[in-house]
């Protein structure tokens, strides 16, 4: 299946640094850096986000105000912005000018998040993010859920979900894509003008072959041409999923340790980074895709 997809194999960016749990890559193309974090539980010393730099073939430590700071998903908004789901903290942020900005902690109940895991910004600003239980610290929360927090900073419940976990944007900006790691199920949903979201309806789940089993759909992302590529964080799979646009198995790509996450970047956008626990790996690729 792989060659359908036009990648080559998967091979493990050398590093000397001891990672504990690595997620949330996103390719920063401005800087044509490769971020991602290193999600160590309850803000501990080794929690921390690394940026790689694939013309030094460099890791380094990417300053980030209140640290140690158990981070998951990470984006650059217009602004060139960072913009950060803290598990531990159970917090969305924005960071600007070295200063952390809560973006939301409460949902629209006014209960407390989570732990907010993963997200995808829309050209128009409006973000959208899983709050989930992975990672979070005691006490009463709200419900799992998507949420959007629109550019005026409103935030809504986008869908209600148990456990979810990746959330992805299509190319276009009109569909919005969520996975369940409990459910081992995916989701699309339509993105109005506004960037409201319309109903939920299953996607993925028609494929018969043996190999489009999901299991732990964790991270997500898009190519080019739309297909959406699905990490699933399981030793009984270990491969990346990709199902093009109308739901159908389109491919998978193995790996020797199971995938958290996945990002399109480098120069040309032809490289798939994916995180796996202790390690980054990079997989080439000939249709280019996004973060």
């Amino acid at each position: 299946m792989e060659g359908l997809l036009d990648a080559g194999p998967p091979r493990a960016i050398p590093s000397d640094i001891p990672f504990v749990s690595l997620e949330g890559p996103f390719w920063v193309a401005s800087d044509g850096i490769l971020i991602f974090s290193d999600v160590v539980e309850q803000n501990g010393p080794a929690a921390k986000i690394y940026r790689f730099d694939p013309r030094t073939r460099a890791f380094s430590t990417l300053p980030y105000p209140g640290s140690p700071t158990s981070t998951n998903g990470l984006a650059v908004d217009a602004q060139g912005r960072l913009v950060a789901c803290e598990r531990w903290n159970g917090a969305l942020t924005r960071i600007s000018r070295s200063e952390r900005q809560v973006l939301a902690e409460h949902a629209p109940t006014g209960q407390s998040l989570n732990a907010p895991n993963d997200l995808t910004i829309r050209r128009d600003g409006n973000i959208y993010f899983s709050d989930t239980t992975w990672g979070s610290r005691p006490g009463t929360h709200a419900p799992t859920a998507i949420y959007r927090l629109a550019p005026d900073g409103t935030l809504s419940v986008a869908f209600q979900a148990d456990m979810p976990n990746g959330v992805v944007l299509s190319p276009d900006g009109n569909t919005l894509y969520v996975g369940s790691d409990a459910q081992d199920r995916l989701w699309r949903l339509p993105v109005a003008a506004d960037g409201s979201v319309g109903n939920p309806e299953p996607f993925g789940l028609a494929a018969s072959n043996p190999q489009a089993r999901l299991h732990v759909p964790d991270g997500l992302c898009v190519d080019d041409r739309g297909r959406l590529y699905v990490a699933n964080n399981s030793t009984e799979v270990s491969a990346i999923l990709v199902f093009d646009s109308a739901g159908h198995f389109a491919g998978h790509i193995a790996f020797p340790a199971p995938p958290s996450n996945c990002s399109f970047g480098g120069a040309d956008r032809r490289t798939l980074y994916v995180t796996t626990l202790h390690a980054v790996y990079e997989v080439p690729m000939r249709t280019p895709g996004l973060p």
